[in-house]
């Protein structure tokens, strides 16, 4: 018995979602979860508020695309996207060989601390893991019990990263 709101909504998102993305969300429908919220997030694509390093801007002035123009490590942000539990899912345009991940929340970080380059997970073999205090530092509740804080998937080799910001494991290549 949903209202017709709520109905036009879920018919909206029914008939534009893949199956892919119908499969990311939630089984039931409640509380402050409704179908109108869901359209909304839908509606609004993911925005990268936040860049860090030097050499990385937002294409055309849009926050939904953001591009390298130097070949440094830099990093966008998604300041305002929590994910909890469950699947997640994400579209990305490639050019280049770009590596994508995710982070834990870090709502205090500095980001003018980074000057030209930023990374979450460092390079184990050449020890560039300078940061890692810094983002240990930020550390809260919100985070719970897991033990993986920062993932990547480097779309050049395959190579896939993790790290718990005390050891680094690398998969593939």
């Amino acid at each position: 018995n949903w209202s017709l709101v709520e109905e036009v909504s879920r018919q909206l998102v029914c008939s534009r979602a893949t199956d892919d993305e119908m499969g990311c969300l939630p089984r039931y429908v409640g509380g402050t979860r409704t179908w109108l919220s869901i359209l909304n997030r839908f509606e609004h694509l993911l925005l990268f508020d936040v860049l860090l390093g030097g050499h990385i801007e937002h294409r055309n002035g849009d926050k939904a695309t953001v591009h390298s123009t130097h070949s440094w490590v830099c990093t966008a942000v998604s300041s305002g996207s929590v994910m909890r539990t469950g699947t997640h899912y994400a579209e990305f345009q490639i050019t280049g060989g770009p590596s994508i991940g995710i982070v834990r929340p870090m709502p205090s970080l500095e980001t003018d601390a980074f000057g030209n380059y930023c990374f979450f997970i460092g390079l184990p073999r050449s020890g560039i893991t300078e940061f890692y205090p810094t983002f240990l530092a930020q550390r809260s509740d919100d985070w719970g019990d897991g033990s993986i804080h920062a993932c990547e998937y480097l779309s050049g080799d395959g190579t896939m990263k993790w790290t718990n910001w005390g050891s680094t494991t690398v998969e593939g290549k």
